[in-house]
């Protein structure tokens, strides 16, 4: 989160650098659209591979992948080389996400799985706010290359202690749909890319028509595969649980909205005259609230469920991109409304993580992980890149324009919240018709059928009892071969299983 923080700062210093002289300003963007759709595209996929091979394993390359393309962009000399090097870091994220978070899922028990989770978000916030809190700074007294050598440097340290992890995989065999990751890799890069070049391209020109065509093709034919091939690269067992489902479209819509802001946030203020650190302290609020609230999210998600949550923090959110239009990004209310912005932020993030994760076995952890932050990611490529094509559009008066993106963003936050209010009354009503049911099944059941049920139910619990004397006995006998078998426990174990059920 910090390094994606920190491509939002020195966007608007890089697009003044002679290194990015004649390169288009929708194109100097692709920094940032390029890495997030390498992450998006890659997700998926890397989840496979670290329930496939180890966690651990994954974790080292994704981290000396990250590592590698920072140092690139810190000492690069050409706009190709930046470009390399951006995409480089998006590979080694989109390795680094799963394997991470499914090492933290495996090493804690299920009741501690939702406190993970929250950690996780709250981790995120932390990366955020460190860099809004020193990358201005950094960016105004050693330029925006400073930017990348400690992000570099952080990933070769970590990398270092990878050996200190416990090794984790599936306990099941997962296979690998090379067809079907290198089809959902291309759809994905050139839907990112229709929309960020599509405007310097033109919207009717070959080049856009044929990014078009490969996206559309990429998931039409990644959709067929995935209904005739078991194992494919989007797993039809794991899409056919609602609450995974719904954590993906959670954290889809998330994504369209807080990566939007995030990466204009900068922007915005840059152009209003605000110093890169002015920028970076302005924001910092946001990714505080982030942190702090995260722990609140998890204990949100365990009185009032996943739906309820996502409500609340959609809600929030809205609240806070409302009251950001209102008060015309002034110091005082913009603060304020950030805050209340970060904080639904942080319940919605949080929320769409545990419905989509928990609601899986274990042993596909890093898939689930994957899954839904592709969505999340894939979300963060497409809504800023919609949004840098709209602003640079000379048609709108330039004024407006930030205005027109913060009002889309919150008529998307007030879908999301709408979907989850919808969708936790109809658990709510499906929770007490089924408590109706059994009320009536026990109300109108004759007395001699209870009795016959009762019988049963003592015969069962008879012979289970038998069973488990029998097991100590012979454990008993297996440690101590002095010890004689009990006979009662003989007799016991000849008991018929059979019996009326």
């Amino acid at each position: 989160m910090a390094d994606t923080l920190a491509s939002t700062l020195l966007l608007p210093m890089l697009g003044h650098d002679p290194i990015a002289k004649g390169v288009p300003v929708a194109h100097v963007s692709l920094l940032t659209t390029a890495y997030l759709a390498a992450i998006a595209a890659l997700l998926i996929p890397a989840g496979r591979l670290a329930d496939r091979f180890g966690r651990r394993a994954v974790l080292a390359v994704g981290l000396a992948a990250f590592a590698v393309g920072a140092l690139t962009m810190a000492f690069g000399s050409t706009w190709a080389l930046l470009l390399a090097g951006r995409l480089a870091q998006g590979v080694g994220a989109a390795l680094m996400l799963p394997s991470a978070l499914g090492l933290l899922l495996g090493g804690v028990g299920e009741q501690q799985s939702r406190g993970a989770v929250a950690l996780w978000g709250a981790a995120t916030g932390i990366g955020g706010l460190t860099m809004q809190a020193v990358g201005g700074v950094m960016l105004e007294e050693f330029g925006w290359r400073m930017l990348c050598l400690p992000i570099g440097m952080t990933a070769l340290a970590m990398l270092l202690l990878v050996p200190l992890l416990p090794r984790s995989r599936a306990e099941h065999r997962v296979g690998l749909d090379l067809i079907g990751m290198a089809l959902m890799a291309s759809a994905v890069a050139a839907l990112v890319l229709v929309i960020t070049c599509g405007s310097s391209w033109g919207w009717t020109s070959p080049s856009t028509a044929v990014a078009v065509a490969v996206s559309l093709a990429g998931a039409g034919l990644m959709a067929s595969r995935s209904r005739r091939r078991p194992g494919s690269v989007l797993d039809g067992p794991l899409w056919r649980c609602r609450d995974f489902g719904w954590g993906a479209w959670s954290s889809l819509l998330y994504g369209l909205v807080a990566f939007t802001i995030l990466v204009l946030g900068p922007m915005v203020l840059r152009e209003a005259g605000m110093s890169p650190s002015g920028a970076g302290l302005v924001l910092a609020p946001m990714s505080a609230a982030v942190t702090l609230i995260s722990p609140l999210a998890a204990w949100l998600t365990r009185r009032l469920g996943t739906s309820w949550a996502v409500y609340a923090g959609a809600l929030l959110s809205a609240i806070g991109c409302l009251a950001l239009v209102i008060s015309g990004m002034s110091p005082l209310g913009g603060m304020a409304a950030l805050v209340i912005m970060g904080a639904g932020f942080g319940i919605l993030t949080t929320a769409a993580t545990i419905s989509g994760t928990l609601a899986v076995d274990p042993h596909r952890y890093g898939e689930a992980v994957g899954t839904i932050t592709t969505a999340r990611i894939l979300g963060a490529a497409i809504g800023p890149a919609i949004a840098l094509a709209y602003l640079t559009n000379a048609t709108t008066p330039s004024a407006n324009r930030p205005y027109e993106v913060l009002l889309a963003c919150m008529t998307t936050i007030v879908l999301l919240a709408g979907c989850a209010l919808a969708r936790a009354v109809r658990q709510n009503h499906a929770g007490k018709s089924a408590n109706k049911d059994t009320d009536l099944a026990v109300a109108t059941a004759r007395p001699e059928d209870i009795a016959l049920l009762r019988e049963a139910l003592l015969r069962q619990r008879a012979r289970f009892e038998a069973m488990a004397s029998a097991a100590e006995d012979e454990l008993a006998v297996l440690t101590d071969p002095r010890r004689v078998r009990s006979t009662t426990s003989d007799a016991r174990t000849s008991l018929p299983l059979g019996g009326p059920a």
